[in-house]
């Protein structure tokens, strides 16, 4: 079942590839830096719109308390969706006068992207890695479609970041409906809030531990965008978008089925020494098969990005070669990338992933304050970025030789098959 999560993974990546020539000339390079900005704002503050309890699903015994954990969710994410639009009203007087509608829209994107994830949890959790997969393909589709018609109809840059949130509330709609039950609706809505507040101290660590560490996580990953459109502005955000999108996203979601695939094993067999193997094999698959091609992709990309994309699109060829660098060392940490949090060690990941971001970010502010030209300085945050993903995969190797000498791992720390995959990308 991997295998078929991989490949509507991928085909749902195709869907945004194909569609980006026609993009990219309906949208200008600062519409496309708008919604880079508004993307990465998501894709950071989503991370932790329900203080990570979404993947608290995982480990829940029975749908009673799946219930009582959704609730929780959504109490969560109507706090933080609340919390970050109080943040932009009170701050929208200093932002740029173009980014005065992400006020509005960033804390709608937050609450439906922290709603979409936790559908996908739930999907897991319960054996419904069919309707998973078909996710993986409905999601990019939705919104490819509805961009592309929505410049057709010329409406305007914004239209990008309203296409986004649409897609993720037709998402939640088309994926909700298939996957709870009259009863599930009806569970949460009769779900005590003293249960909830149980429930959010027995699964204290999320929050603890994996919310900053997630949240690390995605701002070394979207941050950056932001921080170029605030320095270099939002025509050069929107290149970097593209390129990220041409590079980062796809091969991100090609490698996430082989954690995918570790985490399924953890799950059957406790015995060490099995899992080192598996992790060891995972890892010349996703060398062989996804980060080789990746360099391939960043040594062509120069070449191709003018004729693809169109002549305003040039300096997104030079931003996808240092971007495939990164991107191809991304890929050799991402199939174990759960092994921190199979064995109960996220003070680890934490660790990690605050040096990674002072690999990526220390670099960025460095060349800019020394006076780089933009490429330049994308080039330097490329080369630290791929530093930090060879220091989390090297993490994670160490732990598996650990994991492999420990005892077997407490049935209560391991993901019951079929649900052990990851809920998001």
């Amino acid at each position: 079942m991997a295998g078929g999560v991989s490949a509507l993974s991928i085909a749902g990546q195709l869907v945004l590839l194909a569609s980006l020539p026609l993009l990219t000339r309906l949208y200008t390079p600062a519409e496309f830096g708008l919604f880079t900005i508004y993307l990465a704002a998501v894709n950071i503050l989503g991370a932790a719109a329900a203080l990570r309890f979404e993947t608290s699903l995982y480990v829940v015994e029975n749908r009673a308390q799946a219930r009582v954990g959704l609730k929780l969710i959504l109490f969560s994410l109507l706090a933080t969706g609340s919390l970050v639009l109080a943040a932009g009203l009170v701050t929208v007087d200093r932002l740029p006068a173009e980014t005065h509608n992400l006020v509005f829209l960033v804390p709608l994107g937050l609450a439906t992207a922290g709603l979409v994830e936790a559908i996908n949890c739930w999907a897991l959790r319960f054996g419904r890695l069919r309707d998973f997969a078909l996710g993986r393909l409905m999601l990019p589709s939705f919104m490819a479609a509805l961009q592309v018609a929505f410049g057709l109809a010329q409406l305007g840059g914004d239209t990008m970041v309203v296409a986004h949130i649409l897609s993720q509330i037709l998402f939640a709609g088309v994926l909700g409906f298939r996957v709870f039950s009259r009863a599930d609706f009806r569970g949460v809505a009769e779900a005590s809030w003293r249960d909830a507040a149980r429930a959010a101290r027995r699964e204290y660590k999320f929050p603890l531990y994996d919310l900053p560490a997630t949240v690390a996580g995605y701002a070394i990953i979207n941050l950056p965008a932001v921080l170029i459109g605030s320095l270099f502005g939002t025509t050069l955000a929107g290149h970097f978008g593209v390129a990220a999108r041409l590079v980062t996203g796809p091969t991100t979601l090609m490698a996430t089925p082989l954690s995918n695939v570790f985490v399924a094993e953890a799950g059957k067999s406790a015995d060490g020494a099995h899992l080192r193997r598996s992790g060891h094999g995972l890892l010349l698959v996703a060398a062989g098969a996804i980060a080789v091609p990746v360099l391939g992709l960043g040594l062509v990309a120069p070449y191709l990005v003018v004729p693809v994309l169109g002549e305003p699109w040039r300096e997104a060829g030079h931003i996808v070669t240092a971007l495939a660098v990164m991107a191809a060392f991304q890929v050799l940490s991402t199939p174990l990338q759960d092994v921190p949090t199979l064995m109960r060690r996220q003070e680890v990941r934490l660790g990690v992933d605050a040096v990674r971001a002072l690999l990526v970010f220390g670099p960025l502010l460095l060349g800019f304050h020394a006076g780089w030209n933009a490429l330049s300085v994308i080039d330097l945050m490329a080369a630290g970025g791929a530093a930090g993903f060879a220091l989390r995969a090297g993490a994670s190797l160490l732990l598996l030789n650990a994991m492999s000498s420990a005892e077997p791992l407490p049935n209560e720390m391991r993901p019951s098959p079929p649900d052990a995959a990851r809920c998001h990308g």
